[in-house]
């Protein structure tokens, strides 16, 4: 009898340790990102299956302070933030982006035969995972850009 209850203590301390060993294995650790891998995570997707890039769509529109009326086609205006850097929009307009900052998104393009590179640097006031807000400013004008996510 006493052969068989020191058999069963140690089945028992045996699946005792598989299963304590298998919770301390299978409990993953979570990595905390930074602010602006966040940020960026916000802009352009998280890179993962499905969420390479996002679409933002102009909702409204500010210069110098006054709201501007969009048109129609103006309304259809999409600006395309890959998450490998890539940057489109709906004018036709391809580049790449970069956000050296959390409160700042640059945008370098070329338009039509030009060699040399545009860049556009822009004030990144908010970004949520609905909308997005940027200033612009300018020698002739500030604008005030708002837009809403797409996809």
């Amino acid at each position: 009898m006493k052969t068989n209850k020191l058999f069963e203590r140690k089945i028992l301390s045996f699946i005792l340790f598989f299963i304590t060993l298998f919770t301390m294995i299978s409990c993953a650790k979570q990595e905390v990102i930074s602010a602006l891998d966040f940020q960026k995570n916000l802009l352009a997707g998280s890179g993962s299956y499905q969420n390479t890039k996002r679409i933002w769509k102009i909702d409204s529109l500010t210069l110098n302070g006054v709201v501007y009326k969009l048109s129609t086609i103006q309304k259809r205006y999409t600006k395309t933030f890959g998450r490998d850097g890539s940057y489109t929009d709906s004018d036709g307009v391809i580049g790449t982006w970069e956000m050296p900052t959390t409160t700042e998104l640059n945008l370098t393009y070329k338009l039509g035969l030009t060699t040399l590179p545009i860049k556009n640097k822009f004030q990144l006031v908010d970004v949520s995972s609905i909308q997005l807000h940027l200033k612009y400013d300018s020698a002739n004008f500030k604008q005030d850009i708002y837009f809403v996510l797409v996809n």
